[in-house]
């Protein structure tokens, strides 16, 4: 991620008061300039309209009285990796730092009638990401050497609507709306404790924005989730088919399993070591259509006998002398012990029905408590 900053450096030496009667433009290769660094998100750091390599550009100005203004316009690149364990209902945020020595601080003060603050405008109109930025926070503090926790100084939190220019990519600058859009602000709320804080020219000095962060959902949804559900609950079909019908059961709940598999690994990114939430989503699918399939193969197995929850005992007959009807009494207790099975294996697929449904809500929803 790229971010350009801006900022104003106002600092007093004494040994170059009553050089000047009135502000004068001086090059900044010229004079000394109080040490910042910026954090450990900041990878590379472009200069622009600088003036170390064109000594035309000047950026840099002194007052009488010693006051040295000296104004930095920088692009960064930020690495900021977000955490995917709960992909795609990830946020993250993303933090610049700068750090100052030497007695730096950054007095900054709540915006009033008679100051306004410089705005943290967000280009939606140049933006084409998976995610959309939610919010930003500012805060000002110094740490003390000898000290692990320091005092802050100032601090803002802003909400940015920026999901509301959705389709202003390319706009034309003579829109109004398409203005808005390139120069969103957020609403704010400030903290200002500079009164509180003692021994604020020594120490490390932090100037921190904090970048809030949420993915867009709505595709992952559209893509993903609807589809996996469509395809678990297809599989629950072969419940209402009868239960000897043991061919097009299994050749159903393979297909859907199939599909199912093919769906998760289609959407699989080469790289990620991670067990994401859409995995897991995934592979709880899978499991219900896996059983679906065991339960057609134990309702089979029922039906031909194979399995039997309850055995009855046959009672004994005593020999009763006259024609034989041994064929008649065995067919009728294979017809018996055939219609005992169909009802049990019926009842199976019955209360099928209403579990495994049942189950795969209680999935769901445990699912969206825990990750969302």
């Amino acid at each position: 991620m790229t971010a350009t900053i801006q900022y104003t450096m106002v600092w007093v030496d004494n040994r170059l008061s009553e050089l000047t009667s009135h502000v004068t433009p001086v090059s900044s290769t010229l004079l000394w300039v109080p040490p910042l660094a910026f954090g450990t998100t900041v990878r590379r750091v472009t200069y622009i309209a600088d003036d170390r390599k064109d000594n035309s550009t000047i950026n840099m100005w002194l007052q009488r009285q010693g006051f040295m203004f000296y104004k930095l316009t920088r692009k960064l690149e930020l690495i900021c990796p977000p955490s995917l364990e709960k992909f795609p209902f990830d946020d993250y945020e993303c933090s610049i730092e700068l750090h100052g020595y030497g007695g730096v601080v950054f007095p900054l003060r709540q915006p009033s009638k008679s100051y306004e603050a410089g705005p943290v405008e967000v280009d939606m109109t140049a933006v084409t990401s998976q995610f959309v930025m939610t919010g930003l926070k500012l805060s000002s503090r110094v740490t003390p050497l000898n000290k692990h926790t320091g005092c802050e100084l100032f601090g803002a939190n802003c909400t940015f609507p920026t999901n509301d220019c959705p389709l202003m990519k390319g706009c034309s600058e003579e829109s109004d709306e398409c203005y808005w859009c390139k120069h969103l602000v957020g609403t704010c709320s400030y903290m200002s404790a500079t009164d509180q804080c003692s021994n604020t020219s020594s120490g490390l000095a932090t100037l921190e924005v904090q970048l809030s962060f949420s993915r867009r959902r709505w595709s992952h949804v559209y893509r993903t989730f609807v589809p996996s559900v469509v395809i678990v609950g297809c599989s629950w079909i072969s419940f209402w088919l009868h239960p000897s019908d043991i061919t097009a059961r299994v050749q159903l709940c393979i297909t859907v399993l199939l599909g199912l598999i093919t769906t998760a690994g289609n959407r699989k990114e080469h790289g990620v070591t991670v067990v994401r939430a859409e995995d897991v989503w995934m592979c709880g699918g899978v499991i219900i259509v896996t059983l679906a399939l065991f339960e057609t193969v134990v309702v089979n197995s029922i039906l031909r006998g194979n399995l039997s929850f309850c055995k009855s005992r046959g009672t004994r007959v005593e020999p009763i002398q006259g024609p034989s009807t041994a064929w008649a009494e065995d067919e009728e207790k294979e017809e018996t012990s055939s219609a005992s099975n169909e009802t049990t294996a019926s009842r199976v697929d019955f209360f099928s029905r209403i579990l495994f449904p049942i189950g795969f809500t209680v999935f769901v929803a445990g699912f969206l408590l825990y990750y969302i």
